[in-house]
């Protein structure tokens, strides 16, 4: 079966390429033919031009005949009627940068006994504005022919290209399976996002997401028809497959009214804008085949962009909110909404009690490693817990932890994350520190502090265990801190300052031994390679660590561009999805 569909894929990739080296040999042949017409067309031009100045020139020595002048004693009158009808009896004067390429030309009239020779200007020269003129016209012309040369050859070899298509399509597997048809407003037919079928997807799905990859669904709309004699779902098929054939799955419905239902699989998080536009842009270049006439403003497409365990009825649901959003605008010709974009509001208008999600023990923590830029160790994980919510699948602290209602279940969620880290640094002895980030309300709550001093007097290595507190928070309310400071560094813990963006009061953790260290805002490092203020408040808030001997860490580093920037900055390490995913064990990995 592999076999067969390779060599499918193969015989669909080589019609491709024979039909693209067809088209470049047709453009070639084409410029070719529109230059020698372009060079024919000036040079019959230039003769007729040419022609005109013969004729003025035997008219101006007719009336001189005629009116019996005297070349010599006459010269003045003669330069008069020569300067009317163009012409010169002495060479004229140019400034030296024109004499090169401006000469004038010299012809003799004769007309019975008179003899005139006379000095007039290159016809291109006196008659520019015609050149030009006539020479636009004929390249609109040619252009305007040659698009409709386009659409007509294209549209007959297409036709081709689509049969030998259909001939393979039995062996190629490139539609996936479909959900249930459901009829949408403004009577377009609409398809449910295809769920991830397979067993290693739905199990990421249920306990964690592995990888920063997205799924997008798409939902496209045409304003104009195409003929009806064309099967359109091969084409774009063929095209959409050839067009993104790096990614794993690819999925093409063609609806009833006329529009596509696209399933891109296992997209970067990053390069998401970047799919989105391409596919808008393939999808246009595959229409201009059958509607030559087509413009860019006529494709609109809806976009939900989603990870493996999403709810998908929400994601077809935002897709055809996009997809209205776009045809609604008479200048954006594509709408993306995140899938996280709706979780707020399913939270927010949910009458459950998420801390039973956190008592029922239905979340997983993952672990964040943080790299040294030296040696490529880790030097520590960061602790991020992960809820798994029935219909929303993974969420993020930062999307469920506003939606806890009560400071009871702060507080239980908090614990629950350090009783868990505990029981890992107790069943997994390793060199490594772990640093778990605190809601603000818990840093202040003397309870939390006293309860933490009793279960730590069991634990083994407290030294490798840590605490984030946001910069806002420390230096507005650090005389409050003081008993949570003390609690942390009589345990042998530690602290380290989070989201740090300033560096004007770094001096004043000279005064605070429990703190180890500092972690750069995400703001502060996002593109930091293209924005010199981000690179001199970075290398400020350095150099003012170095003098209270305090690392700086950098966070959420995405590219190579911006891990190289921060190392150049004095940045001792990072930590981000440029590195590696979030872990769900500790691991002694280390990065080149």
């Amino acid at each position: 079966m592999n076999n067969t569909l390779a060599i499918s894929t193969n015989s669909v990739t080589a019609m491709v390429t024979q039909f693209k080296n067809a088209q470049v040999r047709m453009l070639s042949i084409y410029v070719i033919a529109f230059m020698l017409l372009l060079t024919i067309f000036n040079l019959l031009l230039g003769e007729i031009l040419h022609q005109k100045v013969h004729i003025e020139g035997s008219q101006l020595a007719k009336q001189v005949y005629n009116l019996k002048l005297e070349q010599v004693a006459d010269r003045d009158i003669i330069a008069a009627l020569a300067d009317d009808h163009g012409f010169m009896l002495e060479p004229g004067r140019m400034p030296f940068h024109f004499s090169a390429f401006m000469t004038e030309d010299s012809e003799t009239f004769n007309y019975k006994t008179v003899s005139l020779k006379l000095y007039h200007w290159p016809f291109w020269i006196v008659e520019s504005h015609l050149f030009i003129l006539l020479n636009l016209v004929m390249i609109g012309a040619i252009l305007w022919g040659y698009r409709w040369w386009r659409v007509l050859f294209k549209r007959r070899d297409t036709v081709a290209e689509i049969n030998d298509f259909n001939a393979l399509n039995t062996q190629l597997a490139v539609n996936l399976p479909v959900n249930n048809m459901a009829i949408a407003g403004d009577n377009t037919v609409a398809t449910k996002p295809q769920p991830v079928s397979s067993d290693d997807a739905a199990i990421k799905g249920m306990y964690g997401i592995q990888n920063n990859y997205n799924h997008l669904f798409a939902l496209l709309y045409w304003a104009q028809p195409f003929p009806a004699n064309v099967d359109l779902e091969s084409h774009f098929k063929l095209i959409v497959v050839k067009g993104f054939k790096e990614l794993s799955r690819v999925s093409v419905k063609l609806l009833s009214s006329g529009g596509l239902a696209i399933t891109l699989e296992n997209i970067p998080q990053t390069d998401i804008d970047t799919y989105t536009k391409r596919l808008h842009q393939t999808i246009y270049q595959a229409s201009l085949l059958y509607r030559g006439d087509l413009s860019r403003k006529e494709i609109k497409i809806g976009v939900c962009n989603y990870r493996d365990g999403a709810d998908q009825t929400i994601v077809y649901q935002l897709t055809r909110s996009a997809l209205t959003l776009a045809k609604q605008s008479a200048w954006q010709h594509i709408h993306r909404v995140p899938f996280n974009y709706t979780r707020s509001t399913v939270l927010a208008n949910s009458s459950e009690n998420l801390s039973d999600y956190i008592g029922k023990k239905k979340f997983m923590l993952f672990f964040q490693p943080l790299f040294e830029f030296a040696s490529g160790d880790i030097l520590q994980h960061e602790a991020l817990i992960r809820v798994r919510h029935k219909s929303l699948g993974m969420l993020s602290a930062r999307q469920f932890i506003p939606q806890l209602k009560s400071d009871d279940a702060i507080t239980l969620l908090d614990k629950t994350v350090l009783e868990h880290v505990i029981k890992l640094l107790k069943s997994e002895p390793s060199s490594l520190t772990v640093s778990i980030n605190l809601h603000a309300f818990n840093w202040f709550d003397d309870d939390y502090w006293q309860w933490f001093g009793e279960i730590m007097k069991d634990v083994p290595a407290t030294n490798k265990l840590q605490f984030e507190i946001s910069e806002v928070d420390f230096y507005q309310h650090r005389q409050l801190l003081k008993f949570a400071f003390s609690t942390i560094g009589s345990v042998g813990s530690s602290v380290l300052i989070d989201n740090v963006s300033s560096s004007d009061k770094i001096p004043l953790l000279t005064h605070f031994k429990v703190i180890k260290g500092l972690k750069l805002s995400y703001d502060l490092i996002h593109n930091i390679d293209k924005n010199l203020k981000q690179q001199k408040l970075v290398r400020q808030i350095v150099t003012k660590a170095e003098r209270v001997n305090l690392p700086v860490y950098g966070v959420g580093v995405e590219t190579q561009q911006e891990l190289n920037m921060l190392k150049k900055q004095g940045v001792l390490g990072a930590q981000g999805f440029y590195f590696t995913e979030p872990l769900q064990e500790f691991t002694n990995v280390t990065v080149n």
